[in-house]
């Protein structure tokens, strides 16, 4: 059942699978994703409650055009008060991972297990940037801001757009990928086909510290499971390219992220897998989950 209620300071809208269930998880996805994106979960776990929220700007949720880190912190805090939620489990992909953990870090008493699926962002530099390099990096984030758009890329129709997907996500079946499209997709005046997501999301990426991002994680009290594939590093190599070759300080800074918390840590390494654990190993991923939480134990 899909509800509809209002975050921080705009409507979102969540789905709730396997309603009757008396365990609850709220799963929250990453950028350019969205909530029906883990309804494989709920199938690989009956006896879950799964919620999955739109993120602001995404899917069936308003684009309010206003994306700091704290509104999205903000609207997971409204999604238990909406459900009247005390404690449930929680977990987050990529954006989603941010938002948990800094969440995990702020009400630690509202989470009972936590899972960061690929969730800490790139590693970050050998070398810290000098101050050329500072300047250079937050003109980019000011020019990034400035050129972004209203709407994504229009495609000619929903053949494109499942085409898209299938390139981008090749371990997804035909049928997963069709109704991914379906859902995540919208017609536009033009007759083309968009996705139900504000580009305008990328400036959350300028509005918090990854510094304090990393503080937080000594506060946070439940039992946490890092899911991570073992080809995450080609993700930010599009992005960073300076990181070529560096696969030894990817996984150092991995464990040196994890070595932050102050609870015990499992570190689950889909094999295969790249950022996009729960497309790129879908089985794998939900049998870890599954495993975790103990669902299906009993």
């Amino acid at each position: 059942m899909r509800y509809s209620f209002l975050g921080a300071d705009t409507r979102l809208s969540a789905q709730v699978l396997n309603e009757q269930s008396s365990a609850t998880m709220i799963a929250l996805h990453g950028m350019r994703d969205q909530g029906e994106s883990f309804r494989l979960l709920a199938e690989a776990m009956p006896e879950v409650r799964l919620i999955i929220p739109d993120l602001r700007g995404h899917g069936r949720s308003d684009h309010p055009g206003v994306y700091s880190m704290t509104h999205f912190v903000a609207d997971l805090l409204a999604v238990y008060r909406f459900f009247g939620l005390a404690s449930v489990h929680l977990l987050g992909h990529s954006l989603g991972g941010h938002i948990v953990s800094r969440f995990s870090g702020m009400f630690p008493e509202r989470v009972d297990r936590l899972i960061i699926a690929d969730g800490f962002g790139p590693p970050r530099p050998k070398d810290p940037p000098d101050t050329a390099g500072l300047a250079l990096g937050l003109r980019e984030q000011v020019e990034t801001l400035w050129s972004m758009g209203r709407g994504s890329r229009p495609m000619q129709n929903l053949t494109v757009a499942r085409e898209r997907y299938q390139h981008n996500n090749p371990n997804l079946s035909q049928a997963r990928i069709a109704h991914l499209v379906q859902e995540g997709t919208r017609e536009l005046p033009t007759g083309d086909v968009g996705w139900r997501w504000d580009p305008r999301v990328q400036q959350v990426w300028s509005t918090f510290s990854h510094a304090d991002s990393e503080s937080l994680l000594s506060c946070i009290r439940s039992e946490t499971c890092v899911i991570t594939g073992s080809e995450g590093l080609a993700y930010w190599l599009r992005m960073h390219p300076e990181l070529a070759g560096q696969d030894l300080h990817y996984q150092r800074e991995l464990q040196r992220r994890i070595a932050l918390f102050s609870v015990p840590v499992l570190n689950v390494v889909l094999k295969g897998a790249g950022h996009m654990v729960h497309y790129d190993a879908p089985e794998a991923f939900c049998g870890a989950v599954q495993r975790f939480i103990g669902a299906g134990s009993t």
